[in-house]
């Protein structure tokens, strides 16, 4: 019926349209629970664009250090959000 599809419709708009924004901002915004303090204190989530969140660390060592971990921290984020916003970290 007509109804189900403005139904499926508004639920399509939502998830594109403001559902990911916010759960963009909040993925940023539990980065440090998520890294936890010690890797909190040297990085900093900057933005996220096309599933990438950018991530600035403060030197090298860490950068190397955090490669390492990129897919872990992002399946953390991704299931403690509920749905997938990042596929990948880009350390920068």
């Amino acid at each position: 019926s007509m109804e189900t599809l403005g139904h499926i419709i508004k639920d399509c708009l939502k998830e594109l349209g403001i559902e990911k924004p916010v759960k963009r901002y909040e993925a940023m915004e539990i980065w440090d629970q998520v890294v936890g303090g010690k890797v909190a204190e040297v990085t900093e989530p900057i933005r996220i664009a096309d599933g990438k969140m950018f991530v600035k660390v403060k030197n090298d060592t860490w950068r190397n250090e955090l490669t390492y971990h990129k897919q872990k921290i992002v399946r953390k984020i991704n299931k403690k959000i509920g749905i997938r916003v990042i596929d990948d970290i880009i350390l920068i």
